[in-house]
Order: C-alpha cells, then sequence, then structure tokens
C-alpha cells in the first residue's frame, strides 16, 4: 500500500470518515459491527461503527473512543485511519476495540451537540439527580450565550469583554462549559435523561466482555483545549498514578496543577464515568486526550453562532457559522492536522504496548 501523508487521513465530512474507517477495520481483518441513530432531521443514514480485533473475550484491551462531540470526531477519525493502516501487534489474550462517531449527528451537521442540542460529555448520568442544576451566572449571562435570533455581527467580542470584566474569568469559564440541565437550546445543555446515543452505547457496553477484563484502557479523543497542536493527556486519578502511567507510556500526562489551568471548570455526566460505574474487573485506566486548536474566546464565539444558527437558520453546511466550528475544532492546517494523526496513532501503540506487559 503506497505512503499516505498524515494529513491525507482527514476526511471532508461524515459519510466519508465513515465510509473510509469501514473499509479500513475489513482490509485490517476486524469485525464491524454498528449502532444505528434513527435522527429524520440528519439527512443520512447514522451509526456509531465499532471494530473489533483480537480475542474475542480478551483479558486485556484497549478501548478507542472518539466524536462524542460530533464535530470533534474527525481529528479521532483521522488518527484511527492512520493507526488501522499499519495496526499494533496484539497479544493472544487482548483486543483492540475503536468506536468511530459516538455522536454522528453532531459528526455529519458540523455540531459539538447532537440532534436534541444536548452535550452528551454532560449526559451519562445514572440517576435522575444527574440531570439537574445550572452553573452560577448562567441565567444571568443566558442572553449573551444563546441570543434567540440567527447569527450576525453583534458586537460579541466587546459584550465578551463586559461579562468578564463584571463576572470574572472563572466564573464565564465555569457557567459556560460546566455543563447546565435548564436551557434546551443553550450552549452545553446536559439534557433531561439519557440520550439515545448514551443509552445504546451503555446498552452495547453491557452485553460486552469489556466490563469484566483483568485490564482496560480507555483512550478518548478530543479537540480544543490545550495549544494549537499540541497533545495534552488528562487522567483522573493520583499524582502518583499519573506519573506511573507517564514512565509506562514514555509521554507525559498533564500534572493536576497544569490540568486545572488548562480545563478551567469542572462537569458532571462525562462519558468517562460509565466505564468507574460499570467496570467490574482488574485494572481500570481512562485516558482523556485533547488536540489544542484556538483561543477561548474563538471557541465561544463559533460555538455560540453555530448554536443559533442551528435554531434559528436553515442548517446548510456551508453557512460561515458551521465552516468557523469546523475549523475552531479541526483546523485545516496541515501542519495541524499533522501533529494530532502523528501523536495520536504513536500514542496508541503505545497505549497497546501498555496494556500488553504484565501488571
Amino acid at each position: 500500500m503506497p505512503d499516505v501523508k498524515p494529513e491525507e487521513h482527514f476526511s471532508s465530512d461524515y459519510r466519508e470518515a465513515r465510509s473510509r474507517f469501514v473499509s479500513a477495520v475489513k482490509q485490517a481483518g476486524g469485525a464491524l459491527s454498528k449502532l444505528e441513530l434513527s435522527t429524520a432531521e440528519a439527512g443520512c443514514e447514522l451509526f456509531t461503527d465499532i471494530a473489533w480485533f483480537g480475542h474475542e473475550s480478551p483479558e486485556r484491551v484497549l478501548l478507542i473512543v472518539s466524536g462524542v462531540h460530533g464535530v470533534e470526531g474527525f481529528a479521532g477519525s483521522a488518527v484511527k485511519l492512520a493507526a488501522l493502516n499499519s495496526l499494533p501487534t496484539l497479544g493472544s489474550d487482548m483486543a483492540l476495540v475503536v468506536i468511530h462517531a459516538l455522536n454522528p449527528y453532531g459528526m455529519a451537521n458540523l455540531r459539538r451537540f447532537n440532534g436534541n442540542n444536548v452535550d452528551l460529555n454532560r449526559n451519562f448520568h445514572f440517576s435522575r439527580d444527574g440531570w439537574q442544576g445550572v452553573p452560577e451566572g448562567y441565567a444571568a449571562l443566558d442572553k449573551f450565550f444563546n441570543p434567540p435570533r440567527p447569527p450576525s455581527f453583534d458586537l460579541f467580542y466587546l459584550r465578551a469583554f463586559l461579562a468578564w470584566a463584571r463576572f470574572g474569568n472563572a466564573c464565564v469559564r465555569q457557567a459556560v462549559t460546566g455543563g447546565q440541565y435548564h436551557y434546551p437550546k443553550g450552549l452545553y445543555f446536559g439534557g433531561n435523561s439519557l440520550e439515545p446515543e448514551a443509552s445504546g452505547y451503555i446498552a452495547w457496553l453491557q452485553g460486552s466482555s469489556l466490563l469484566n477484563v483483568d485490564k482496560l484502557m480507555v483512550v478518548d479523543f478530543h479537540t480544543g483545549l490545550g495549544r494549537f497542536g499540541e497533545q495534552s493527556l488528562f487522567l483522573r486519578a493520583s499524582p502518583d498514578r499519573r506519573e506511573d502511567l507517564s514512565r509506562k507510556l514514555g509521554v507525559a500526562v498533564t500534572p493536576s496543577k497544569t490540568e486545572s489551568k488548562t480545563m478551567g471548570y469542572h462537569h458532571g455526566g462525562g462519558s468517562s464515568g460509565v466505564y468507574r460505574r460499570l467496570f467490574n474487573g482488574g485494572e481500570l485506566t481512562c485516558l482523556t486526550v485533547e488536540y489544542g486548536t484556538y483561543h477561548g474566546l474563538r471557541m465561544l464565539h463559533a460555538l455560540r453562532a453555530e448554536n443559533q444558527y442551528h435554531h434559528y437558520g436553515d442548517q446548510d453546511l456551508d453557512h460561515w457559522s458551521k465552516q468557523n466550528l469546523k475549523e475552531a475544532f479541526c483546523p485545516g492546517s496541515k501542519d495541524w492536522q499533522r501533529r494530532v494523526v502523528t501523536q495520536g496513532s504513536d500514542l496508541i501503540e503505545r497505549s497497546v504496548n501498555y496494556i500488553s506487559k504484565p501488571d
């Protein structure tokens, strides 16, 4: 097979990304299954595709996930294509499981949220109490975050400066990104119950053999946080556990102090909580991977405009708000794309080596 440049693994739209992923899995000899999402508004069939390589009842598993945030899935898809084109060697007791586009609607429609305007990474709760609450300051900022009209030139950066001056950076960042359960048309809405994507994925996990294995490592790919093209690895664990994983992977896991500065907020209902809640096996490692793109205000501007257009526009994917959102979370820069694919495929190989080693 001819060499493919890293950036050439990026696809132009969801259909192309899915088609390339399915073809790559078949060529690499993996078993394919899919979770279908019935969404009449999508304009095309939507699936979360699942590839399985290795042992059917493994003891050690590497689970690769991407596309929880829709439009962020283009980067995850590219990384997976690169990895599948040069599949790491698996031990006899191992499996590699690859989840493509957990939020296919968002990926197909250049949204970070799903067809119900829900941020799936704020939706994975296990009790009714989870889908409640609004961060402090969100109500006062609602008209700024979620104007009830199509996007237009409305002095966004001046209004943002005034909001930051009034409420403070920490309050605004927590309000906008922490997740809220009261404004269904607003940014970062976490829903009122499990969304079809979340419930379908949970059901699939519970029906699989993954939740009782000796060693499960989950690597979840995202974009948006951090410096442009820079890979950050987040692990919710003690400093000793982070340092141990850094040493064994051979790549730095972000220290808690740096993580707090980079993230700047906390939230509930994250997809990683599902594994912690359901896993009954031995060792569980949930690693969140971020590839930095642009400054936070630019990201907020893109999210705000696309959300306005989603609710009050005509859904044209060529609209500037849609294209701005895609650029915000999947830059067209060839350098950025090369760095993401190179770092991401290397991380997958390192992760396979990590779960292969004796405890």
